[in-house]
């Protein structure tokens, strides 16, 4: 499986925290910030998510001799949410701790860990301020998480989602999507603390930048945030422009099931990197 790799490197900053934090040293040289997070997801065991905050402490060790402000990615099922709730809270309350002046943000993962995780960002956020949460806009429940996530002053990324839904509990065309998405992010740039507007959906940036530019909203008051080695030209153009780029990192051994998983999870994701890699390619980007 390991001839894979070659591909899945572009788009997975190695397999282990040294590689990881050279690759996150030269984003930082060139101007971006960065959000890392360790591969892995639906532990089976408490071992196993121990292994998992112990790799994140490692991690968050490592950054303190550096200097780079960093942003850490958690999926609450790496930490043992499907095994107990208490435990899990355990992991990451040490993860927050070791994290101190670093945000800590919760990945979203599918719809059925949605509740539990926005439960448990609530409960630990009294504690923990540098706690953030990511949100999918594709759900229809996300425009009532964000409202609460604003009123409690936390950090929001704000995506898409990535993962195939039922249509009961979620929009299904693009076009009520992106819709969803441009209502949450202009709240979010207008009323959030610090918010992400993660996507590289081209019609949605220029709807982006030019709310931004209508409502006078300081670029230092909020990020971009693009997932690694995908439409990085698209980056550079975004931070040329001035705006903070916040480059979502991922590393790890699970490397092979994170890439098969998001390409088999919908058909979208996979013309979703296509389509990317053509326009970088190309220079075909509408955003100069």
């Amino acid at each position: 499986m390991h001839l894979l790799y070659p591909f899945a490197k572009r788009f997975i900053a190695g397999e282990d925290p040294h590689t990881a934090l050279q690759a996150i040293r030269r984003l930082h040289d060139r101007g971006f910030l960065s959000s890392a997070d360790i591969l892995g997801e639906n532990v089976d065991t408490r071992e196993q998510a121990d292994s998992a905050r112990d790799l994140y402490i490692e991690l968050i060790k490592k950054f303190e001799t550096i200097d780079i402000p960093m942003d850490f990615s958690v999926k609450l099922s790496q930490m043992g949410l499907n095994i107990d709730r208490g435990f899990c809270r355990q992991n990451l309350a040490t993860i927050l701790t070791t994290a101190g002046r670093n945000t800590v943000r919760f990945d979203m993962e599918d719809s059925d860990h949605t509740q539990p995780t926005l439960e448990m960002c609530l409960e630990l956020h009294s504690q923990h301020k540098n706690l953030g949460q990511a949100v999918q806009a594709y759900l229809f429940r996300t425009k009532a998480d964000v409202d609460q996530l604003i009123e409690r002053q936390i950090s929001v990324r704000l995506c898409k989602g990535a993962y195939k839904e039922n249509p009961s509990i979620a929009y299904t065309s693009m076009e009520d999507i992106r819709e969803n998405f441009l209502v949450l992010g202009y709240k979010l740039l207008k009323e959030g603390n610090m918010p992400a507007i993660a996507t590289h959906d081209e019609y949605l940036l220029q709807k982006i930048l030019s709310f931004v530019e209508k409502e006078n909203i300081p670029p230092q008051s909020f990020h971009f945030e693009m997932l690694y080695g995908v439409a990085r030209d698209l980056q550079n153009t975004l931070l040329k422009k001035g705006f903070q780029v916040r480059v979502y990192t991922p590393f790890g051994k699970a490397w092979l099931p994170y890439t098969i998983r998001r390409l088999l999870e919908k058909k979208e994701n996979i013309v979703f990197v296509v389509k990317n890699l053509f326009k970088e390619f190309f220079g075909l980007r509408k955003i100069k």
